[in-house]
């Protein structure tokens, strides 16, 4: 597992070179200094502002998603910034099996339930990112890649919502599929899969309480909505004078990037998309549009590291044991006391 571990983190710094170097080689690095002093920084308290606000709604989404379990707002939020942090420093999207062990650990939940509830906050994401890239698509003329990138994300969340509909509603067709691949397998094994695969989907039964999705949905689009804002008040630093639609915009295609797995917190593949929509399409310059991913995209990182280190001297974790807990998550599932 280490070697895995190091060979996924050598990728991800490779990625994160790639497209870096594809986001800059346009742009004259001697013309950031000036326009980094020409910024208005003020907005960067209003940022962390609207981050904050934006991580409690989505940890409070979380919390209504496991209500069956006692899952408090603390936890939750605190989970949920770990995830983040784990997210921005390993490849893969590490962080999401570490807010499952992190539940885990907390004995709040079996780990294959919380992860199955973060596949369905996956899906719940996925109906706010279609709609916006449909506004977006129907607004502006997109280039052929990013057309490409949005029918591809299209398809993949129809998937996803296909893929629950079938273990949720038809689950012991599911289950009977599953056994008999199981039952190749050596029986210690198999036990362990079936566990963690039962766990997993008790992690979806959201889908099927109607009420208390469409409260999951509404504070789906609220969290995205403050996500904009945040967006929003970064281009009103730069000065971009952007509306609702070229916000829109950016997001869509930030969240089509955020599905490349391989880059550690999208470096690289951040400041590309940003590229990508401010220079190819709102007809900023490269150098403009450059430094605008670099500057966004610092501001978020280092809010959420600043976060994640105080919620580990909160609750006294170790970041090598939260690492090597990631690996492990499906281990040894437990049933944690309701």
């Amino acid at each position: 597992m280490p070697a895995m571990l190091k060979s996924k983190k050598l990728w991800g710094i490779a990625a994160s070179f790639f497209f870096l170097w594809l986001a800059l080689q346009k742009v004259d690095l001697k013309q950031i200094p000036t326009i980094m002093a020409g910024l208005r920084y003020q907005f960067i308290i209003l940022m962390c502002l609207s981050l904050t606000c934006e991580h409690l709604a989505r940890a409070r989404r979380w919390q209504l998603i496991l209500a069956h379990r006692s899952l408090s707002l603390k936890h939750s939020y605190f989970g949920l910034v770990l995830g983040y942090l784990f997210n921005n420093l390993l490849p893969a999207r590490a962080g999401e099996f570490l807010r499952a062990f992190y539940l885990k650990k907390k004995n709040i939940a079996p780990a294959g339930e919380a992860f199955g509830s973060v596949v369905v906050e996956r899906f719940l994401d996925g109906v706010v990112i279609v709609s916006m890239i449909i506004f977006s698509l129907m607004h502006f003329t997109a280039t052929p890649l990013i057309r490409k990138a949005s029918f591809s994300a299209v398809l993949f969340y129809c998937l996803v919502l296909l893929a629950i509909g079938f273990m949720v509603f038809r689950r012991s067709t599911f289950e009977r599929i599953s056994n008999s691949i199981f039952g190749i397998l050596p029986e210690r094994a198999a036990d362990l899969l079936r566990r963690a695969r039962d766990s997993f989907i008790d992690g979806l039964g959201l889908i099927s309480r109607p009420a208390i999705f469409f409260k999951a949905v509404l504070l789906s689009f609220l969290s995205w909505g403050l996500s904009m804002l945040t967006l929003w008040l970064c281009l009103e630093m730069f000065s971009f004078n952007a509306g609702a639609a070229e916000t829109v915009l950016l997001i869509s295609v930030l969240s089509i990037g955020s599905m490349v797995p391989a880059s550690p917190g999208m470096i690289g593949v951040y400041e590309f998309c940003c590229v990508l929509v401010l220079n190819g399409m709102l007809q900023h310059s490269p150098e403009h549009a450059a430094t605008f991913g670099l500057v966004s995209h610092s501001v978020g990182y280092f809010y959420i590291l600043a976060a994640g280190l105080t919620v580990l001297t909160i609750e006294n974790l170790k970041f090598a044991e939260l690492e090597k807990g990631e690996t492990e998550v499906f281990a040894s599932p437990e049933s944690p006391s309701s």
